[in-house]
């Protein structure tokens, strides 16, 4: 048991609060109960029966309390999910920064010296332009086989220019196409963000599911217990009745005046007829009363009024009630539940007449009324 422990005494003591479960106040009332039937094996069932229901009541508010530790232990540990997962979310954000910040200024670095060669080149050019056209104007006089050949290194420095231009807008379109994909991962690690709260959503209703299927399952388990103890009885009690039966059967004398000469059938038949018999003369006696004048009424002795002579009612073990009868449902918690199967145990035989069932429901009853007769 994780939340107790047996001591040198052989008592049973507390060992932390936080990892009490509803599993270990199921265990302890079992030990309790063993306890209270070794108890009543020695002393009879009246030297427990004003502690059950406060021991009951105990156990109850353990059980909530131990309920209420797992809901919040469960809270407890679903933050500190979400505040390790936000914490490594915050580092894998902190680290994707400084990696994307360093492809930046490796980009802006390259970008920078680029465009400083372009520069240095573009002054270059524009000094050997300006060293060209004042030597275009110095020869100026020369033949025009001179002035084809400026020309064509003035046609081939704007090639060049042209040329180191397309590599300045391809290297902006790839600084582009760089953004676009950083902002698509993002838009992925944000899908998989809202993935990832769906699956914890989708799986804490399954766990509410699950818990109540499970609750669902003992008290359909419990209802075939109680299902199966009365087809017991009611066998053990047929078995004696043809027993009984067979005995009358076999005892039985054709010359005796006293012996049962009706069926069990013949014999409730009769008992309805006579029972519907004496409904009718009762009726009838009512409306004769009624329909009587007053006046003669008045001059009769009330002593000399015989009302009719009423049969008794019968007599005969009434049929049990159906466990699921609506009028029997009732909000009982676990404790109450645990306890009444384990006192409705059909082993324990140590009183012959008032089984360790009828003590539980004695003292379910006084756990709800406030006082047990037995």
């Amino acid at each position: 048991m994780p939340g107790f422990h047996i001591n040198a005494m052989g008592e049973m003591v507390l060992d932390a609060v936080d990892d009490i479960c509803v599993v270990d106040v199921y265990d302890l009332a079992s030990d309790i109960g063993k306890e209270c039937e070794k108890i009543i094996d020695h002393f009879g069932p009246d030297s427990v029966t004003s502690l059950m229901p406060k021991v009951i009541n105990a156990l109850e508010l353990l059980e909530a309390l131990a309920t209420k530790n797992e809901r919040e232990n469960a809270t407890v540990q679903e933050l500190n999910d979400r505040i390790s997962q936000l914490e490594s979310e915050k580092l894998e954000k902190a680290e994707f920064r400084k990696r994307f910040e360093k492809e930046l200024e490796s980009i802006e670095e390259q970008w920078r010296t680029e465009t400083r060669e372009l520069v240095d080149l573009v002054s270059s050019l524009q000094e050997e332009n300006k060293r060209i056209i004042q030597q275009q104007q110095e020869l100026q006089s020369q033949a025009s086989s001179g002035l084809v050949s400026d020309s064509q290194v003035l046609q081939r420095l704007k090639q060049q220019i042209h040329k180191q231009r397309d590599e300045i807008k391809t290297k902006d379109r790839e600084l582009q196409e760089k953004i676009g994909d950083v902002e698509n991962l993002n838009i992925q690690i944000e899908r998989l963000k809202n993935s990832g709260r769906e699956t914890r959503r989708r799986n804490k209703l399954l766990q509410v599911q699950v818990r109540t299927l499970c609750e669902e399952r003992a008290d359909f388990l419990a209802q075939l217990q109680d299902q199966h103890r009365e087809i017991n009885a009611l066998k053990r009690r047929l078995g004696i009745a043809e027993k009984e039966n067979e005995d009358l059967v076999k005892s039985g004398d054709e010359c005796d005046p006293n012996r049962p000469r009706y069926t069990t059938v013949e014999l409730k038949e009769l008992m309805i007829e006579r029972d519907e018999l004496v409904t009718k003369v009762n009726d009838l006696s009512e409306e004769l009363r009624a329909l009587k004048p007053v006046d003669k009424t008045d001059g009769i002795d009330p002593g000399e009024e015989t009302p009719p002579e009423d049969d008794p009612p019968v007599q005969g073990p009434l049929p049990l009630e159906p466990d699921d009868a609506p009028w029997k449902k009732s909000s009982e918690s676990g404790i109450r539940k645990f306890f009444r199967k384990l006192f409705s145990e059909p082993d324990s035989t140590s009183f012959p007449r008032r089984s360790l069932s009828t003590l539980s429901k004695m003292a379910l009853s006084a756990g709800h009324h406030g006082d047990i007769s037995i």
